[in-house]
């Protein structure tokens, strides 16, 4: 666990690089394992080791454009040989008060680690105003991003908002194709 936080934090920080250069994924067609695995980068960093970052799903649809700006998976194989599955989300609204998300849940109920990692009022994303930002990770197990290639992820995010994330087996198929 000591080692998770290092690299959540590097990932966040180099997450902003990466996705500033990737196309716009609303274009593109999600079914597709070939389009999507086109979006996907890999990048040999010099602390972290080889990281694989995902197309950003939140472009995908409208319903979550309207929430999320940011919803993408990273692969981390450590210089030690370890390897670490991250989700990342970025969360935007425009409520009375932040969701303080602090649950995340698979569709067989099964519990996955969330943690926050960072909170930010008054943020513009594209052009939009939202009052709360909420930057979310949520750790994932080999047996997790697995379980993603046959039958996608639905994830159910809680706190004081309760919003459900679906990631199509496409995703996870790409991610793997490009390793």
């Amino acid at each position: 666990m000591k080692r998770i936080i290092p690299i959540l934090a590097a990932l966040t920080l180099s997450s902003l690089n990466a996705r500033a250069e990737t196309p716009n994924e609303t274009t593109i067609d999600w079914t597709s394992a070939k389009e999507v695995k086109s979006l996907v980068v890999l990048r040999l960093e010099p602390q972290q080791g080889e990281v694989t970052y995902g197309p950003n799903l939140a472009q995908s649809d409208q319903s979550f454009m309207g929430s999320f700006s940011e919803i993408y998976l990273t692969r981390v194989i450590a210089p030690t040989n370890e390897e670490a599955y991250t989700l990342f989300i970025t969360a935007n609204h425009n409520d009375q008060d932040w969701h303080s998300y602090d649950t995340a849940k698979k569709k067989d109920g099964e519990k996955l680690d969330l943690q926050t990692l960072g909170r930010n009022e008054n943020v513009s994303v594209n052009n939009v105003d939202y009052k709360y930002e909420e930057r979310l990770a949520i750790i994932m197990s080999f047996i997790d991003f697995a379980d993603g290639f046959d039958f996608g992820l639905e994830l159910t995010i809680s706190g004081k908002q309760t919003d459900t994330i679906m990631i199509p087996a496409t995703y996870f198929r790409a991610m793997l194709q490009s390793m």
